[in-house]
């Protein structure tokens, strides 16, 4: 489905999807997250929901595994991210179900309304507390809703960094686990749809090729960083994803 989708594509639709991909890359270069939240409701102004979700399944698992693997450690970090995983499986699974078997339109509202809820709630941004005893189902429940997102809307992160600082992570120690989290949602959000018969292995080795414009935005962003406040950046880069979620819900409502 997705080398059809592109492949049907005049030339200047498929120049604005690569510049897509190098706008989403510049964010995680600058601020080391974002990617996905910046590259869906781009990409989805000019190819559906389903395509777009596939197309940037390989790029999240390129492009956060250095950051999961830095440090060493690996194993220790997966183990505390268990919970999360646990719960992010099934979530996943229903999520994919669900962007396979809606319709484009309807995809579009519904990711439209998760990019306007995440980008208001991470532009506010709450600092929760966690207790510790409360760490294993809130990871669970936080997990499970995380992995519907990123099935409905490849997003399988915000949710989760939710929790992750709420359980007292920061610096390095937030993006090992945030990275590695990525890693492995997104991996899984390949297979699922790979495993559909709208995608694939012919459209895994298409995202993987869209890894490349990924790369040059995040080669510019490291090098733009110092010119710009990254908390300065971010803020600009959600009030624009809650303007494109507000896009996204106009354009399915009134196709």
């Amino acid at each position: 489905m997705l080398i059809r989708t592109l492949y049907s594509e005049p030339a200047s639709i498929m120049a604005a999807v690569v510049c897509s991909l190098i706008v989403a890359g510049l964010l995680k270069g600058m601020i080391g997250v974002g990617m996905p939240v910046v590259a869906l409701p781009l990409l989805s102004l000019f190819i559906d929901v389903k395509s777009a979700a596939m197309l940037l399944s390989m790029p999240l698992i390129f492009s956060n595994l250095p950051q999961a693997l830095e440090g060493g450690q690996t194993g220790r970090s997966l183990m505390q991210l268990m919970p999360v995983i646990l719960g992010m499986i099934p979530g996943l699974f229903l999520g994919v179900r669900a962007l396979l078997a809606l319709d484009a339109n309807v995809a579009k509202m519904i990711a439209g309304l998760v990019l306007m809820g995440v980008g208001g709630i991470t532009l506010l941004a709450p600092k929760p507390q966690l207790a510790p005893r409360l760490t294993l189902p809130a990871g669970i429940t936080f997990g499970f809703f995380g992995g519907i997102l990123g099935g409905i809307a490849a997003m399988p992160g915000p949710l989760v960094f939710i929790f992750l600082l709420a359980k007292g992570l920061r610096g390095k120690a937030f993006t090992k686990e945030a990275s590695l989290y990525l890693v492995v949602s997104a991996g899984l959000l390949a297979v699922l749809l790979t495993a559909s018969r709208e995608f694939s292995w012919l459209d895994v080795w298409v995202s993987a090729v869209a890894m490349l414009p990924v790369a040059l935005g995040m080669y510019l962003g490291q090098h733009l960083r110092d010119k710009i406040t990254p908390e300065t950046f971010e803020r600009l880069v959600l009030i624009a994803v809650i303007a494109a979620g507000a896009e996204l819900v106009r354009h399915g409502f009134f196709s």
